[in-house]
């Protein structure tokens, strides 16, 4: 009887609900003085800094109250653009901007937070991110392997089951897919001072979205016979 050998992928998927927002957003400017320009831009930050942390209560991650878990600046940019896409100069040459990042456990604060920062001057809110803690993603990869695992064997089964012969697991191939994905992501960008007459933008959509954990593995099962 000739050596049978069966190769499979077997795939997982696990939805939990997210755990963690994270909001990015920009203080952003720009002027005909650079000194000005980066001036005013750090004072908004300084004060938009002590706004967030005296509003949603900034602890450690590990507080079960706490709101805002993390809060940081994530770049601080400078530059300079004198002229147009028509090579003409521009009254208003010199830019600067701060970027942030805040963490939130709780949901309905970071939806305060977000109608706030609409309408704070010099701010832009670049995106907004969902996750899920460490210890959950780690829980359910670990799921989601075995589920794959399993797969791949129920397969292995259906294909023997036919063939009327018995095959045991001789290499697992971990396809290494990132397991953590949101199912969507949401960019926004608030707009102020736009031509008149312009439309409204579109209503943000802050539902939590939620995080797929995905598992793939290769598996090869082979008979006796080629042992």
């Amino acid at each position: 009887m000739a050596p049978l050998t069966i190769i499979v992928t077997g795939k997982s998927s696990v939805t939990h609900a997210p755990e963690r927002g994270t909001l990015r957003f920009s203080v952003k400017g720009n002027g005909p003085e650079q000194d000005q320009i980066a001036k005013e831009v750090s004072t908004s930050s300084t004060n938009l800094q002590k706004w967030m942390k005296s509003a949603f209560y900034h602890w450690n991650d590990d507080h079960p109250e706490a709101p805002l878990t993390q809060f940081s600046s994530t770049s601080i940019k400078t530059w300079t653009k004198s002229t147009d896409r028509n090579e003409q100069p521009v009254p208003n040459p010199h830019h600067a901007s701060i970027s942030f990042k805040a963490v939130f456990r709780d949901f309905t604060k970071l939806n305060q937070a977000i109608e706030e920062l609409l309408v704070y001057p010099k701010v832009e809110i670049d995106g907004l991110d969902w996750s899920l803690t460490d210890e959950t993603g780690s829980r359910l990869a670990s799921d989601a392997r075995k589920l794959a695992l399993r797969d791949a064997i129920k397969q292995a089964d259906d294909y023997s089951e036919v063939l009327e012969r018995s095959v045991s697991v001789v290499e697992i191939t971990d396809e290494g897919m990132s397991p953590y994905r949101a199912t969507h992501r949401h960019m926004m960008t608030a707009t102020f001072g736009g031509p008149a007459g312009e439309e409204d933008p579109a209503p943000l959509d802050l539902t939590p979205q939620d995080i797929d954990v995905e598992s793939q593995v290769n598996v090869t099962f082979k008979d006796g016979s080629t042992a």
